[in-house]
């Protein structure tokens, strides 16, 4: 299976499922080929709270005095880009000068239609030059096609929880970015180990 030598998993928790609703935390975890953890970024992200869902909040664990010092999301977004600068595994050629350069695989659960596009607006408002490439792997898609293709029942719902607990995962502490990334890459390292069964069988 040819994988790149790391991945950067990643997730936001917001104060809404809307995109006007914040970003209020943002966690990641480097993995190599085999998904062993090789670095960690978690950075809560400062936001007002009359712009938030209450409900979004208590979901996601928030705490004001957790929140107290947290830094503006322009300063989150500098940093997630220093972190990812060590694990560029994406060879890309520039359109403006044609030159080679690398950047960084992404992956996460949703992350194509939600986390990702959060993501790049971060960097967009930032000024912040994004080190990553645009599209990320999905952990929901690829379940999908994991469905599809195997004739498996698809558990009731499509969410990050569900389909982990169908995998025999345990989600304790769900609905914190750091604890929901790591669930994303056991995720992934399930479906792509049934993958290489699927092809030695």
């Amino acid at each position: 299976m040819n994988l790149p030598n790391y991945i950067v998993f990643f997730d936001f928790e917001t104060g809404g499922i809307e995109p006007s609703k914040p970003e209020i935390q943002l966690a990641a975890i480097a993995v190599n080929e085999r998904f062993e953890e090789r670095a960690v970024f978690e950075s809560k992200i400062s936001f007002r709270e009359d712009e938030a869902d209450a409900e979004a909040l208590k979901l996601n664990h928030y705490d004001p005095a957790l929140w107290a010092n947290a830094p503006h999301p322009d300063a989150v977004a500098a940093r997630f880009a220093g972190f990812v600068e060590n694990y560029r595994s994406v060879a890309m050629i520039s359109k403006r000068t044609g030159r080679p350069y690398t950047v960084a695989r992404l992956a996460g659960h949703n992350a194509s239609t939600f986390d990702g596009p959060r993501l790049r607006r971060m960097f967009d408002r930032a000024g912040v030059f994004a080190p990553f490439h645009p599209i990320p792997l999905d952990t929901l898609q690829f379940a999908l096609w994991h469905f599809q293709l195997n004739g498996e029942k698809k558990p009731e719902n499509l969410q990050l929880s569900t389909i982990a607990k169908h995998f025999g995962i345990d989600t304790e502490g769900a609905h914190d970015a750091l604890t929901d990334v790591r669930l994303a890459a056991k995720i992934a390292g399930r479906l792509c180990a049934g993958m290489v069964a699927g092809v030695a069988a």
